[in-house]
C-alpha cells in the first residue's frame, strides 16, 4: 500500500485560515485556533509547511517534452520567436512570504530543537528552491528574505538583486537547510525533503551557475565549486544507499527504489492526475497529443553495442531493433510489445500504421510520428482509471547527481572521472561494454566528453522536463533548435492490398507491407532568439514596482542577469 500523500493539508498565511482537518490535527474547530499555537505544536507547524509543499513540489511533468526536440504537437512563443515579456510569469512571492512567515514565527512557540530544526531545514531549502526557479529565468531577481507589510506600498518596491547576490543567498540557504535536516525521513514522512535533496539540488544551483548561461567567461572556480558540490552530494547520497537502480523502467515502476533522491508522491485516492494525454488515443479516454516522441529523439539513442543509429545507412522499417533499454523503457512504436494494462487485456501489441487511404487504426486524431511515450506511464491501469493515475515522480534521482558530478569533473579536467559516469550510465542502459570496454563512447578531449554529456543527458532524461532549462544553460537552445528548423516523423502506411499485422502479430513478419515517410511535424520553424536565454520581467510587474528594471534585451531594459 503506497504511503498516506505528504500534502494533506493547505493553510494559507494571509490571516492564517485553518481549513477543516480533523485527521491531522485533531481539532473540532479549527478556525478558532490562535496562530500562535501553531508554533507551539509540532503537527501544525507541519500542517503549515505542507501548504509550502503543495505550492512548490513538482508534479509528474506532462506534455513538457512538446516544447523542445524531445517530442511534437506542441507550439512554444520562445521556440518559435514570438515569445513577449509576459510569456512567461514566474513571480511567487505571496508564497515566499508564506516560508518567510514560517522562518520568522517558528521560534516564538514553544517547539524543541529537535521539532523545530528540521521544520525550519525544509522552509529554508523551498525558498532557495523558489528563488533558483526565479532566478534561472530572469536571472537577478529582488531578495525579501522577511514578511513585509503588503499595506506599505513603498516597501514593496524592492529593486532587483544582482544575480551573483541570489546565488549567494540561495546557496546560503542551502547549507543552512542542509545543517539542519535529517539523513532521511521515517515511513509516515517518506517524500519530505532531507540531507541528500539538499545537497542534490545545491550541486545544480552551482552547476547552473557555472554553465555557459551564467558563465559566458567560462570562470574556472565555478566549475571547482560546482564539481566540490557535486561529489560532496554524489558520496553523500551513496552513504545513504542511493544508487543507479539496476532496471531503468523500474525507476517508474519499483516506487520508493534507490535511485530516487526527490519526489512528489502520488495517492488514489487523495492525489492524482490525468495521463491521457500520453496514451494512445484508444486507450486515452478521449485524449491525446502530448509528449508524441520526435524521430530525433528516436533516432539519438544507441544500439544496443554503442554505436549511434546511422539513419543514412540504416532502414527505418527495423528503427526498433538492438536499441538499448532506455529507449524501449522512453518510446513505443509500431509493433511494440504490450506496455499498458488494456493492451495486455486485449492481447494486442501497439500499432501506429495508417490505412492505405489515410486514415488511422486508432481513429482520428494519431501521433503525428508514429510513436508513443512510455516513460512514467501507470502501467497498471486501464482507460477507466486515466484519470486518477497515481505514479510517484522523482523530480531528482541519483543518475542526476552522478551525471552533474561527471560533467563538472570534465570541466576540471578531471576526464577519467567524468568518462567513467558515462560508462556507468550507458552500463545500467544494458549498453555492450565492447572490447575496449567504453560502452561506445568515442570522446577523449574535453570538448568532446562535454558534447557527449549533452547528448547522454538527452537521452536519459527524455520526457522529465529538464530538456528546455538544459539547453538554456548550455546556451543550445538556439544552436540545436534553429539548426533543426522542423521536428519530424515517420507515416506508416499499409500498402494497398496487403493484409494489416494485428494484435499479437510480429511486425518483423511484415515489413514489406508499409511505406514509411519521414515527414516534417509543423510547418513553423524554430526560430529562438538570443534575448531568450533569460525572460524578461511580465509588464504587471513592472507596473505594480517602477523600480523593477526590465531585462537587457526586453523592451529597452537595462538589468544585466550576468551581474
Amino acid at each position: 500500500m503506497k504511503k498516506i500523500f505528504l500534502f494533506i493539508t493547505i493553510i494559507t498565511c494571509a490571516g492564517l485560515l485553518f481549513t477543516s482537518c480533523e485527521d491531522v490535527l485533531d481539532k473540532e474547530n479549527l478556525s478558532a485556533i490562535n496562530p500562535d499555537d501553531v508554533w507551539s505544536n509540532e503537527s501544525m507547524a507541519n500542517a503549515y509547511l505542507n501548504g509550502i509543499y503543495g505550492a512548490f513540489m513538482p508534479g509528474m511533468p506532462l506534455g513538457t517534452g512538446n516544447y523542445t526536440d524531445e517530442a511534437v504537437s506542441g507550439i512554444s512563443a520562445f521556440a518559435y520567436g514570438t515569445a513577449t515579456i509576459d510569456s512567461y510569469n514566474n513571480w511567487p512571492y505571496g508564497t515566499i512570504r508564506t516560508i518567510n512567515f514560517l522562518l520568522e514565527n517558528i521560534n516564538s512557540g514553544s517547539l524543541t530543537d529537535e521539532q523545530k530544526d528540521p521544520i525550519i531545514g525544509q522552509g529554508l531549502f523551498w525558498r532557495a528552491w523558489t528563488y533558483f526557479d526565479m532566478v534561472k529565468a530572469y536571472g537577478g531577481v529582488p531578495l525579501v528574505l522577511n514578511v513585509q507589510d503588503p499595506a506599505d506600498k513603498e516597501a514593496l518596491k524592492v529593486k532587483r538583486n544582482k544575480t551573483s547576490e541570489c546565488i549567494t543567498q540561495i546557496i546560503e540557504d542551502l547549507d543552512n537547510a542542509i545543517a539542519k535536516l535529517p539523513s532521511s525521513w521515517n515511513n509516515a514522512n517518506t517524500g519530505r525533503i532531507d540531507k541528500c535533496a539538499a545537497k542534490a539540488f545545491k550541486s545544480k544551483v552551482l552547476l547552473f551557475y557555472a554553465s555557459p548561461q551564467f558563465n559566458p567567461e567560462n570562470i574556472a572556480s565555478r566549475w571547482q565549486n560546482a564539481y566540490n558540490a557535486a561529489k560532496e552530494a554524489k558520496e553523500y547520497c551513496e552513504s545513504q544507499g542511493k544508487g543507479l537502480y539496476e532496471s531503468f523502467s523500474g525507476i517508474w515502476d519499483d516506487e520508493l527504489n534507490k535511485e530516487v533522491i526527490m519526489v512528489r508522491r502520488y495517492n488514489n485516492p487523495g492525489s492524482t492526475y490525468f495521463s491521457g494525454g500520453v496514451r494512445p488515443l484508444v486507450y486515452s479516454n478521449g485524449a491525446t497529443g502530448q509528449d508524441q516522441p520526435s524521430l530525433e529523439l528516436v533516432e539519438a539513442f544507441p544500439l544496443i553495442d554503442g554505436t549511434p543509429w546511422n539513419p543514412s545507412t540504416m532502414s527505418f522499417d527495423t528503427i526498433y531493433r538492438h536499441r538499448d533499454e532506455r529507449f524501449y523503457a522512453t518510446i513505443a512504436y509500431n509493433g511494440a510489445n504490450p506496455y499498458l494494462k488494456d493492451m495486455f487485456d486485449a492481447n494486442t501489441r501497439l500499432w501506429t500504421y495508417r490505412r492505405p487511404d489515410g486514415g488511422a487504426m486508432d481513429g482520428p486524431l494519431p501521433t503525428l510520428t508514429s510513436f508513443y511515450r512510455v516513460k512514467g506511464l501507470d502501467k497498471t491501469i486501464d482507460i477507466s482509471a486515466v484519470e486518477l493515475t497515481s505514479t510517484d515522480w522523482p523530480e531528482i534521482r541519483f543518475a542526476e547527481v552522478l551525471m552533474m558530478y561527471g560533467e563538472t569533473a570534465n570541466e576540471i579536467g578531471k576526464s577519467d572521472e567524468a568518462l567513467q559516469v558515462l560508462f556507468d550510465i550507458r552500463k545500467r542502459a544494458g549498453i555492450k561494454p565492447g572490447s575496449d570496454g567504453k560502452y561506445g563512447i568515442t570522446a577523449s578531449t574535453q570538448a568532446e566528453i562535454r558534447t557527449a554529456f549533452m547528448n547522454e543527458n538527452y537521452l536519459e532524461f527524455a520526457f522529465e522536463g529538464k530538456r528546455w532549462d538544459q539547453l538554456r544553460r548550455l546556451r543550445q537552445l538556439d544552436v540545436r533548435l534553429n539548426s533543426l528548423k522542423h521536428r519530424h516523423g515517420l507515416i506508416i502506411t499499409l500498402k494497398e492490398g496487403e493484409t494489416a499485422p494485428t494484435g499479437m502479430d510480429n511486425v518483423d513478419n511484415y515489413l514489406d507491407r508499409f511505406n514509411i515517410t519521414k515527414v516534417e511535424t509543423e510547418t513553423i520553424e524554430f526560430d529562438v532568439k538570443d534575448e531568450y536565454y533569460f525572460y524578461g520581467i511580465p509588464k504587471t510587474h513592472i507596473d505594480q514596482n517602477p523600480d523593477l528594471e526590465q531585462t537587457l534585451g526586453w523592451d529597452g531594459g537595462t538589468f544585466d542577469p550576468l551581474l
